[in-house]
């Protein structure tokens, strides 16, 4: 089975809190941003998955983010299934092309529980200074 894994340095917090009766405006907001994720990861594929993203505080020399990032950070971690293997497929044998598209440069809102500044408001999974957001494939279940 493909699993694909997200890690970002975006608060993804899934709080469930959609409205001001279900959460404070900063759990509404990490979770717009799981939902935003959510958005972008569906548009090829039905996904599953197990657990919400998890998030940690992890020194991030040598995991791919952008080099404006260094030292410990706030590391969130999310990983699913899609329904069909190579579904992201954008050439053939490279696994995550159009997801990597799909989501870069789409659109978060900052300053939640990141412990980075991000400059621009988005999920960056290009830029060799800015990224912030890497997409493996891994192999296993979820």
């Amino acid at each position: 089975m493909e699993i694909i894994e997200i890690q970002t340095l975006v608060d993804i917090t899934n709080t469930g809190a959609i409205r001001p009766s279900h959460g404070t405006q900063l759990a509404i907001d990490q979770n717009k941003n799981f939902i935003t994720l959510m958005q972008c990861v569906e548009l090829r594929s039905i996904v599953s998955y197990d657990t919400r993203p998890v998030n940690d505080k992890v020194d991030i020399k040598n995991m791919g983010f952008g080099t404006a990032y260094k030292g410990k950070q706030q590391v969130w971690t999310f990983r699913f299934a899609p329904d069909r293997s190579g579904v992201y497929e954008a050439i053939p044998g490279d696994g995550i092309g159009n997801l990597i598209n799909d989501l870069n440069e789409v659109p978060v809102i900052k300053n939640l529980g990141e412990t980075i500044n991000i400059d621009k408001a988005i999920f960056n999974c290009k830029d060799s200074q800015y990224k912030n957001t890497i997409i493996k494939i891994l192999q296993g279940t979820i």
